[in-house]
């Protein structure tokens, strides 16, 4: 029976050295600085000055974007507050660097701010109530804003045009956010473009950020996963979602 405790010994030793690089290893992305969980108005959002693009901290709003893959930008006081209750972001400009054919096609989006798209009213820190996928307008805002923008995945019954994302190579891209986020699950994660992004992947938790563009003719799966593995649901607020 000896050969048992050598198999024993042997797990032993591969549990303790799986534990140890996991906990040694280092936090993925980049940590920013706190900038605070305040609920602000709308013009607040829009005034603040964010130390980090896509925003991972600081003052929002009291509605938050609910998990799924969106076809258009979505509020950005909204998408703070998701952070703030663990979601990790993914947010994509796929017409940056995919290629100079896709960058000539592609349409200027740079003129695009984050601020004009629909958001919904969605009570933050109140249970017992339905809460609504962003871009479905189930509350009272006044603000003229675009219309709604629909889901690609995540919701049942939603319509899926796209927005933004038209050229063949962006399109292959987003398929690939789409088929990543759905094999991980769409639970406390988004995919959502970003216009006025500089790099084509924005990787966002609370506090922590990391942008990179992947190589030529690829996609950094590994990368992607393990920052969503890392930092989901470790938000400052815990929340039932």
């Amino acid at each position: 029976m000896k050969w048992w405790y050598a198999f024993i010994i042997i797990g032993l030793l591969g549990s303790g050295y799986w534990v140890y690089t996991y906990v040694t290893a280092p936090v993925p992305g980049q940590e920013v600085s706190d900038l605070g969980r305040a609920h602000v108005s709308f013009e607040e959002v829009e005034k603040t000055t964010y130390n980090s693009n896509p925003p991972t901290s600081g003052p929002h709003l009291e509605t938050w974007v609910k998990a799924g893959v969106y076809d258009a930008p979505q509020s950005e006081g909204q998408l703070i507050h998701s952070l703030e209750h663990g979601y990790v972001i993914i947010s994509y400009n796929c017409n940056v660097h995919l290629s100079e054919n896709s960058k000539s096609q592609a349409p200027n989006l740079k003129q695009f701010s984050i601020f004009n798209f629909q958001f919904s009213k969605v009570d933050a820190h109140e249970e017992g109530e339905e809460s609504s996928p962003s871009g479905q307008a189930s509350g009272s805002a006044s603000l003229n804003l675009p219309s709604e923008a629909p889901l690609r995945q995540g919701f049942e019954g939603q319509a899926t045009e796209s927005a933004m994302n038209e050229t063949e190579g962006c399109k292959s891209f987003v398929k690939q956010l789409d088929e990543l986020a759905n094999r991980k699950r769409i639970w406390k994660l988004i995919v959502v473009p970003r216009p006025q992004l500089d790099t084509t992947i924005a990787l966002t938790a609370w506090g922590y950020i990391d942008t990179f563009d992947p190589p030529a003719g690829g996609f950094d799966n590994k990368r992607i996963t393990r920052f969503i593995d890392y930092h989901r649901d470790h938000g400052p607020e815990k929340t039932m979602e």
